[in-house]
């Protein structure tokens, strides 16, 4: 009898699971669409029947106005990744008393050309939503403990339209081992990534795209581009540490600014509207720019190429620690992107494999995290490329990971 029962609240828990995966595919898709055509409105059409002198520099600073306000009287919000899980795994649940605020705290540095990803405060709304949930609908079991860490997942794989980056990224946690979930949790975690991008593909379909990761068809792996791998991975790695830098550099001057929040909103914006005047390239989350600049990157010259990335990682962090918070998983793969392009430039390799190698190296340095970026670059390139994908991300966490302890040593 006992078992019987507790047959039946699994089964309950994962159709339950998977219409939350349902709802938070439409969540997203929603906050995808209306961030796209908020950004065609202030930044296309507006310029376009309207000449209005360093318009750039305008916007961002409408914008560090208003998230400046905003942080001003409400504190710093949204909560970045890592601060959900952090709440989430020290008091096992988060707060969800302010759900349209938070969405709309979200979406505001998005709009306005801010070098950052919608990861970050969606996962927040998505998280506090599966709490609200485990709240107030208690017939699913004691299951319903595991829905912010399956909303995490759900949110994440189909922000990267990657089932299996999902599933990898909140387990592989850089202070614990890789620990695969008890099966219960596993299936529920499937069932709920397949209802949420089958809602967020419906959406897609019947009422406007709300984005999409770029696609590398084909790719071509000759003496030539192994000659030149390590090069590549080296000026990679390099580039990743650079972002590391500019981390703490940003974060030293957010704490010397305290809690002056309007003021620090402001230096980033005029940071960014200024920079962006010059680098248009290097603005907003990075998806929409990585197939522009798939477009046009033989316009440029390698060593301009080589600025923009760097000036991306720039921007990422000025955005994130100067008040402008969100995400860096988007940002820092067209920072990746746009280094793969110059460097396939500079040394006369394939498009492609010199992309995947940059883009692996860069993001691993970052995240330090190799399982997880080979899932998410899995759905952008050739199943060819995913040894040269996976051998790049995990040599990169090794030498990001060896400059991390003896860093903590000194």
């Amino acid at each position: 009898m006992k078992k019987a029962v507790k047959s039946k609240n699994r089964f309950v828990f994962i159709i339950f699971c998977m219409v939350i995966g349902a709802i938070i595919g439409g969540i997203i898709w929603a906050f995808m669409r209306v961030m796209h055509l908020l950004i065609e409105l202030l930044w296309h059409y507006i310029p376009s029947v309207v000449n209005i002198p360093f318009y750039t520099i305008i916007l961002c600073l409408a914008g560090g106005v208003v998230i400046g306000l905003i942080q001003k009287y409400h504190g710093p919000c949204p909560d970045e990744l890592t601060e959900v899980m952090k709440e989430y795994k020290q008091n096992g649940r988060y707060h969800y008393n302010n759900i349209p605020f938070m969405l709309f705290a979200a979406i505001l540095p998005l709009i306005f050309g801010g070098a950052i990803g919608p990861e970050a405060g969606l996962t927040g709304v998505i998280v506090g939503l599966c709490c609200w949930a485990g709240d107030n609908f208690k017939s699913a079991g004691k299951y319903l403990a595991e829905l912010p860490d399956i909303g995490i997942s759900a949110t994440l794989g189909v922000l990267f339209h990657s089932p299996l980056f999902g599933f990898i990224e909140p387990l592989e946690e850089e202070d614990e081992d890789f620990v695969l979930p008890k099966p219960v949790k596993m299936t529920a975690i499937f069932c709920t990534l397949i209802a949420a991008l089958g809602a967020f593909v419906v959406l897609s379909n019947l009422l406007g795209s709300a984005g999409e990761m770029p696609r590398f068809d084909t790719v071509k792996i000759g003496n030539g581009e192994l000659l030149f791998a390590v090069p590549i991975l080296i000026i990679a790695i390099i580039y990743g540490f650079i972002y590391l830098l500019f981390e703490k550099m940003t974060r030293r001057v957010s704490e010397a600014l305290g809690k002056k929040y309007f003021i620090s909103a402001m230096i980033a914006a005029l940071i960014l509207g200024v920079v962006g005047t010059v680098f248009p390239l290097a603005m907003f989350s990075g998806e929409q720019e990585i197939i522009t600049l798939g477009e046009t990157y033989a316009e440029y010259a390698p060593y301009v190429l080589l600025a923009i990335a760097f000036i991306k990682l720039f921007l990422i962090n000025t955005c994130i620690n100067l008040g402008w918070r969100g995400g860096s998983f988007f940002p820092s793969i067209f920072a990746g992107v746009c280094l793969g392009y110059a460097c396939a430039m500079l040394f006369h390799t394939d498009i492609t494999f010199s992309v995947a190698v940059a883009s692996a190296a860069v993001m691993t340095t970052i995240m330090k995290k190799p399982l997880a970026v080979t899932a998410l670059l899995l759905i952008c390139f050739p199943v060819q490329s995913m040894l040269y994908i996976f051998a790049s991300a995990f040599l990169a966490s090794v030498v990001a990971n060896k400059k991390a302890v003896s860093e903590e040593s000194q």
